[in-house]
């Protein structure tokens, strides 16, 4: 049973990042932001943002997978990975979580009128790779 529910978060791993790879190839080619030219851009009826939400919560799906495949490989991790010691396992754990933590929990700053416009705001940019479908 337990192997048939490895298979399971696996398969279901492998298509969310997938997912996550095909929305976030979406949103920085084909849907630009506003700045760089993607004004009224939609794809199957929907915008920007609404991708960006599906991006977002397949992320949080993702993060939840992640959790339960390393609680279905702890015996794993903690023999084969690790040896006999647990503090570079926690110490992986600790520091991976520090990650989305700070950008969670640093404050966000909005910043005046003055400091969000420029003169170059007008125009298209291209990003220094360029969009790859033209």
């Amino acid at each position: 049973m337990k192997l048939i529910v490895r298979r399971i978060i696996n398969l279901l791993l492998w298509l969310n990042v997938c997912f996550l790879g095909g929305t976030g190839a979406l949103l920085y080619w084909r849907l630009p932001p506003g700045s760089r030219g993607g004004h009224g851009l939609s794809l199957w009826g929907l915008t920007r943002h609404e991708w960006g939400d599906f991006h977002a919560i397949a992320g949080l799906i993702f993060a939840a997978l992640i959790f339960t495949h390393l609680y279905l490989a702890w015996a794993w991790l903690k023999n084969a990975a690790a040896g006999k010691r647990l503090w570079p396992i926690l110490a992986g754990l600790a520091i991976g979580l520090a990650i989305p933590a700070t950008f969670i929990l640093t404050p966000v700053q909005q910043s005046s009128p003055s400091e969000q416009t420029s003169s170059d705001d007008n125009r298209p940019q291209q990003h220094r790779w360029g969009n790859p479908l033209e």
